[in-house]
């Protein structure tokens, strides 16, 4: 006797069970509870300052992401960085890591290369001002760079930190978007609204220079931050974004508007804005 197929007429039959589908549901509700628990166990460790406001979405910085994996117990195990050299002379480094927690493990890249607008470099004055050419980069910048671009990456996509939205940070941590440094812009001559600390202090300046500095943490562990100079004063951030574009600035011949605290420590950097050169009206001298 061949096989017969039988069709139940006008009714569906589910691919799953009734209480399969109930058991998933259930499994999925837990879930999602256990990643918002874990969502804003790690939002509670950071502050403020680990956070910037990049084009409009907030952005954890490395020193956010390290307390994050202090509190859960993350480990990593990072291979030696590839160096890849371009006919340019353009060079990129990639570190490739192993994120571990609750013996769960995920791989991770870390990559920077010298094309970044960051690390250019120019020598010259006037008509004479030339970018240099690759070669004359600083490797090891761009190495420190991939590396921490990789414990970002590593870190944050393990703990499902991605996407984050202003919303998800005041709900689980309590801190609010005016709180967060930012890089934005002043056109005109016309200041945009900021938030800062009591304490703060606002100076419109040039920048001499800008550079990246490594530092021992308490931990004994090494950390970076970038150093942005008006001739003998220097100004610190943890912020690539605040060093790029006050790098911009410098290039451009354009001066910075600079939100600060001092302490013993030097001068913090709380916000930083570029500030464009005033639109003149049509016929206007000059």
């Amino acid at each position: 006797m061949e096989n017969e197929v039988i069709v139940a007429n006008g009714a569906e039959v589910p691919a799953i069970g009734d209480s399969t589908l109930l058991a998933l549901a259930e499994q999925a509700e837990k879930r999602v509870m256990a990643l918002n628990k874990i969502k804003r166990a790690a939002l509670l460790a950071t502050n403020a300052r680990d956070w910037t406001d990049q084009n409009g979405n907030p952005y954890l910085q490395v020193s956010g992401a390290e307390k994050v994996a202090r509190v859960f117990g993350i480990a990593w195990k990072i291979d030696e960085p590839i160096m890849e050299i371009e006919e340019s002379g353009h060079f990129s480094y990639t570190y490739k890591g192993y994120f571990t927690v609750a013996g769960a493990t995920i791989e991770a890249i870390g990559t920077r290369s010298s094309k970044d607008p960051f690390f250019k470099r120019y020598a010259g004055r006037g008509d004479d001002r030339h970018e240099l050419p690759p070669s004359e980069l600083d490797k090891g910048d761009l190495k420190k760079a991939a590396y921490t671009n990789l414990l970002g990456n590593g870190i944050t996509r393990l703990l499902g930190l991605r996407n984050l939205t202003w919303e998800d940070i005041k709900e689980y941590a309590g801190i609010t978007k005016d709180q967060v440094g930012r890089v934005d812009y002043k056109k005109n001559g016309k200041a945009q609204s900021g938030i800062a600390s009591e304490s703060a202090q606002t100076v419109t300046v040039d920048v001499s220079d800008v550079r990246m500095a490594s530092f021992k943490k308490k931990d004994g562990s090494q950390g970076e931050k970038y150093i942005i100079k008006n001739g003998n004063a220097t100004y610190d951030t943890f912020s690539k974004s605040f060093a790029t574009v006050a790098k911009e600035a410098k290039e451009a011949g354009l001066k910075v508007e600079i939100t600060y605290t001092e302490n013993q420590w030097g001068k913090k950097i709380e916000s930083l804005k570029k500030i464009e050169a005033p639109e003149r009206d049509p016929g206007a001298e000059g």
